[in-house]
């Protein structure tokens, strides 16, 4: 669809902005509203979501959207697309977790719905796996005990088998990623719930600065949100999850995380860090120490997303819970040899480069690779033609993240740079090139 056309339709939209009509995007007609009325419930972050299908721009941001579509437009419209209209958005897609470790430990946190089927009653919570995991106890103790609660079903809180508690099932975790996917089953509560699923941003860059908002279980208080901003793009910080090294030593686990001003508290753990729009940015995992304030942490989307889908894959081969990620050992190492600010993009944002260099390739990739490659993009193709990932490679991160999403049997094709030209080198992946990852 051509954007003069997007916007005419959203001008229309705006015009009435009742939205008691549906709107028809080049035949992608919203309609049915809860109560029988077609379009009725339609909103602008429907519209959002439209347009990013029709425009074939996934990572169109809400902002970038309502700056493109409705400078011209009445104010009624941007009065839906406030940040408190994304928050209660979110909200919905917010759910408190406890998690019963023993008879007398039980994990408080938080989670967020990323799939929902409120015909079956059921959906998909991710939260973290420090939640649902504690060596308190003696060994590694994963609870199948878990519960549930939806946004403005928390009144008996803390009491896990009230009326409003949804049983959910542990189904894989990793401590490695500090992520865990729950799944809820059947639930009468989800079928007649306003719950909706959370979608995780297309971009793979978030930029200091940016509004955000983190929802969780704060201090076990039930679901509330708290608004800040992204302060630092990325970095890496050391989590004790309680886990020993085979010399008794304490074993740290290393995250790369997004820092936000956003205020956390115990009990966010597991919940969503969301930007305007509700775009689910990272997901809560760490606050700083207690004399350090506006210090708060989360997961990337970027990373993220594809460390859950690979685990939701390989409880589906396995078809029972898995406590690892089945990760695939390429034999690339790599290093940083520049970094360094390309200036601001077309959004105003300023941009960090780094030249990521491969420094040595083992197994599949000997020999496909080189040392002193600079990587520029990387292809994962399945089947032999379904392009599973398309990214270019302009920050370490990115190399380790789109990894995540390689499966066996795919061929990942490499772009590099060698001796000043652009080459271009494949690799296939068979079951022997991948390791569990606890």
């Amino acid at each position: 669809m051509k954007r003069a056309t997007v916007k005419k339709v959203i001008a229309c939209a705006a015009a009435t902005l009742t939205l008691c009509l549906s709107v028809a995007f080049c035949g992608c007609e919203m309609m049915g509203g809860r109560d029988g009325v077609d379009g009725k419930d339609l909103n602008i972050y429907d519209i959002w979501e439209a347009v990013k299908v029709e425009t074939g721009r996934p990572s169109l941001s809400f902002d970038e959207f309502l700056k493109e579509y409705f400078n011209d437009v009445s104010s009624d419209i941007s009065s839906q697309a406030t940040l408190q209209g994304s928050i209660n958005r979110s909200l919905l897609s917010a759910v408190s977790v406890q998690a019963a470790i023993t008879r007398t430990e039980a994990s408080d946190g938080s989670g967020v719905i990323v799939d929902i089927d409120k015909e079956k009653g059921d959906m998909t919570v991710v939260t973290n796996c420090h939640v649902v995991y504690s060596v308190k106890a003696g060994g590694d103790n994963y609870s199948d005990n878990i519960h549930v609660w939806l946004y403005g079903s928390e009144s008996e809180y803390t009491e896990i088998y009230s009326r409003s508690a949804i049983p959910a099932q542990l189904i894989a975790a990793s401590k490695a990623y500090d992520v865990a996917v729950l799944k809820v089953t059947g639930s009468d509560l989800v079928k007649k719930s306003q719950a909706i699923a959370a979608k995780w941003t297309a971009a793979e860059e978030s930029y200091v600065g940016e509004t955000v908002y983190a929802i969780g279980n704060a201090n076990s208080q039930k679901l509330s949100a708290n608004v800040g901003y992204i302060s630092k793009d990325y970095e890496h910080i050391t989590v004790d999850l309680g886990d020993k090294n085979y010399n008794g030593t304490v074993k740290y686990y290393e995250y790369g995380v997004l820092r936000t001003s956003a205020f956390i508290n115990s009990g966010n753990s597991g919940g969503g860090l969301f930007k305007t729009g509700g775009e689910l940015v990272g997901l809560v995992n760490a606050k700083g120490k207690s004399d350090a304030t506006g210090f708060g942490f989360a997961l990337p989307a970027s990373s993220t997303k594809r460390a859950v889908q690979s685990l939701i894959d390989t409880y589906n081969a396995e078809s029972e819970e898995v406590h690892y990620i089945n990760r695939i050992k390429h034999g690339i190492n790599v290093t940083v040899e520049d970094m360094y600010s390309t200036g601001l993009n077309e959004n105003g944002y300023a941009e960090i480069y780094e030249k990521v260099v491969v420094t040595g390739a083992q197994g599949a990739a000997s020999g496909k690779l080189q040392g002193g490659d600079i990587l520029k993009a990387i292809k994962i193709v399945r089947g032999g033609n379904e392009v599973v990932e398309n990214l270019a490679i302009n920050r370490e991160h990115n190399f380790h993240d789109v990894m995540l999403s390689v499966r066996a049997g795919d061929e990942v094709k490499f772009t590099v740079e060698r001796n000043g030209e652009t080459v271009e080198t494949s690799v296939a992946f068979g079951l022997s090139d991948f390791e569990k990852i606890a």
